[in-house]
């Protein structure tokens, strides 16, 4: 596949030199070093992708553009080729290795989230797997994916083929219009990069969780490095001039990841990162580095360059694999830790990319007895290409069969029965507090202990009509139906909620991650939502008015009285409930009942319960104070859901004791939590007679 354009004169030809320059290798390695840096001791971003990404656009631009003016034409096919030999094995190798690893050792509960991450990984769609789970990796620790930094792969890699079908694109109309073909691309990538940009400063203003992942809300960046590399290189600077220009755009590639990681990305902060790599690649356009350029020529930065997208690659598998094996020492890594995790990442990045290299070189042994057998080429990446489309491959069989590992793993474990009434329960909570139960391995904690609800029908957030369908439970032909409206609370209740309707009644999820169901100020603790879980909420009273459900229960978070919500001042529940009252009144005018069930106080340290060794390390790490904070909290959001129109049933006691002022994590040898904010499945099925007698029973279920 080509496309021909106008053939320039030699003097064009000679206009653009193709000098190699180490700054960029320099300048790949601090990008690497960035993010592994951040991940590993902020677990958070630092500006290093944005550096990629710039780098991949000038690359991209210089090769294509350049064989356009050279050739007239762009072996399309031949530069995916090329770019798949290059990038494919080191992927490949990563997600063999993070196969087998979680293969062998991670729960038999994780194993559908697993195979689905390496599949998407594998197929790079990473970025929109995540987007549409809206993960925050911004906000994000240690406990995200073993392989979700493939999202900037996933970027990449789709970014490529759409810059590719780009440049052939301009390539015509150059031709066509017998216009000089470097004209066209300035003129075309710069309207790219300010609608890409537009979309970006959009996306980020309504959504910005999705929007970080987005392919099109980072074209901006690639098409700033092609801009660069067609237009800006070509600035001849005086010495002086070069060395300010460098220091000042390494200084702002060095400190990026410094500014507050609430400040949305990919907006206006990632013109902070991205203005450093522009003034780089000016700075070492003409003449011999100096300055900052002339730093990022240091030998050791320019040799670890040259596999320091396999140091991108391992960093995070094995920053992951450390807080698997040692988790107390995870949260924060220590500064003598990170090192260690660094250097192993950079050892084993440059042994796997020097052993691909080795394997290239191999040649056919019946070449030197058979002058007919092929001669295989010294390509150091052809033979383990494969290793990316192997594991799409394993991983896709691995999706197929995953709903069933899933149910057996679930039904293998053994549930304490239900408890019988409140008062039974408030008495197992008592004894829990009096004689706390030490963690016996058994217990599930994270991804693991969540819902099948959540894991396995994706029904945290249930926002089109797809997900209606998928996320309604019990007889489709039943006469009567509830709801669970709220945030990801509401998803976390339907295992006790199904079990206590059983089939004959219909349960419809509604919920929405991150998404209280309310409006107004108190949507304003989570940066750029109010529009987005307003307009959800709104939605699912317009579902209620067309299928009048017979009881809708309100259910969200938000216990975490001060951090989120500092701006509401002391009557944070009042204000919570007013914003939830409008909602609340325009379903009961429809003859809706509904209900106000209250969320799980959240635990101080899930993780340090679940490692306690010993009965006084339980009733540490196992317990959470109840103050009165939160009850004040619990009272103010109750009164005002109550007042208007909403049956208010109190929850509080389904966790704490509140003559000791404790809640404890494990309750009947059963986790209360399945993180720190969320229910456990085990304990929301442990609640289904509670459910039963005070929800659904005072309405007629």
């Amino acid at each position: 596949m080509s496309v021909r354009a106008e053939r320039p004169t030699s003097a064009t030809a000679r206009s653009a030199p193709n000098r190699y320059r180490t700054d960029i290798q320099g300048l790949r390695a601090i990008a690497s070093l960035l993010v592994a840096s951040f991940h590993i001791w902020f677990g958070t971003v630092s500006g290093g992708v944005d550096l990629f990404f710039v780098l991949g656009g000038f690359l991209l631009a210089t090769t294509l553009v350049g064989e356009l003016e050279r050739r007239g034409s762009i072996r399309a096919w031949q530069y995916v080729k090329r770019t798949a030999t290059r990038l494919f094995p080191m992927a490949g190798l990563v997600l063999l290795v993070v196969a087998v690893v979680l293969l062998l050792t991670a729960p038999a509960l994780s194993f559908q989230r697993n195979v689905t991450d390496l599949f998407a990984a594998a197929t790079y769609w990473e970025n929109w797997r995540l987007a549409g789970d809206a993960t925050d990796y911004i906000a994000a620790g240690h406990d995200k994916s073993a392989v979700q930094h493939f999202w900037a792969m996933s970027v990449q890699g789709q970014s490529t083929l759409i810059l590719l079908g780009f440049v052939l694109l301009l390539g015509a109309v150059a031709k066509l219009a017998k216009w000089p073909v470097r004209r066209v691309a300035i003129v075309g990538f710069a309207l790219l990069t300010a609608a890409s940009f537009a979309y970006a400063l959009n996306g980020v203003a309504v959504d910005p969780v999705p929007t970080y992942y987005s392919t099109w809300a980072r074209l901006w960046e690639f098409g700033i490095g092609a801009v660069a590399a067609l237009v800006i290189t070509r600035i001849h600077l005086p010495k002086t001039l070069r060395a300010i220009v460098g220091s000042l755009g390494l200084a702002l590639v060095l400190t990026a990841g410094l500014l507050p990681s609430s400040w949305p990305y990919p907006g206006l902060i990632a013109l902070y990162p991205v203005g450093g790599a522009l003034l780089v690649l000016i700075a070492g356009a003409s003449g011999d580095p100096a300055g900052g350029n002339r730093l990022l020529t240091w030998r050791p930065l320019v040799w670890l360059g040259g596999f320091s997208y396999g140091l991108y690659l391992w960093s995070w598998p094995i920053l992951k694999l450390f807080v698997e094996v040692f988790p107390g020492r995870a949260e924060p890594v220590s500064f003598f830790d990170g090192l260690l995790l660094l250097a192993v990442s950079i050892a084993i990045a440059w042994a796997t990319s020097r052993g691909l290299k080795l394997l290239g070189r191999i040649r056919n042994p019946l070449a030197q007895i058979d002058a007919t057998a092929p001669k295989w080429k010294p390509n150091p990446r052809l033979i383990t290409s494969v290793t990316v489309p192997l594991v799409a491959l394993l991983a896709f069989i691995g999706v197929q069969v995953a709903p069933q590992v899933h149910e057996d793993a679930i039904e293998a474990i053994e549930l304490a029965p239900a408890v019988d009434n409140l008062d039974e329960l408030s008495a197992v909570i008592a004894d829990a507090i009096a004689d706390p139960t030490v963690p016996d391995g058994r217990l599930l904690s994270g991804a693991e202990a969540r819902s099948e609800e959540w894991e396995l029908d994706d029904c945290v957030s249930v926002a089109s009509d797809e997900a209606v369908d998928r996320c309604a439970y019990g007889s489709p032909d039943a006469e009567r139906e509830v709801w669970i409206v709220g945030d990801s609370q509401a998803v976390t209740w339907a295992p006790g909620f199904r079990d206590a309707l059983g089939e004959d009644t219909k349960l419809q999820l509604m919920g929405l991650s991150m998404c209280p169901f309310t409006s107004g100020a108190g949507l304003d603790s989570i940066d750029h939502y109010r529009e987005t879980c307003e307009g959800h909420n709104s939605w699912v009273v317009e579902q209620a008015t067309e299928r009048l459900p017979d009881v809708v229960v309100v259910t969200y978070g938000a216990w975490w009285v001060g951090d989120g919500y500092e701006h509401l001042g002391d009557d944070v529940g009042a204000d919570l409930g007013r914003g939830s009252s409008d909602y609340v009144r325009a379903l009961t005018d429809l003859g809706i009942e509904v209900v106000w069930l209250d969320s799980v106080p959240p635990t101080q340290d899930l993780d340090e319960c679940m490692e306690a060794s010993t009965v006084s390390e339980a009733a540490r790490a196992c317990e959470t104070p109840f103050g009165d904070e939160r009850q004040q909290r619990v009272d103010e959001l109750a009164t005002e859901m109550g007042e208007s129109g909403a049956d208010v049933v109190p929850t509080t006691a389904w966790f704490c004791d509140l003559d000791l002022a404790s809640c404890p994590s494990v309750v009947a040898g059963t986790p209360v939590h399945s993180d720190p904010t969320h229910i456990g499945r085990q304990y929301s099925l442990y609640l289904s007679k509670v459910i039963a007698d005070r929800v659904l029973a005072p309405h007629g279920f």
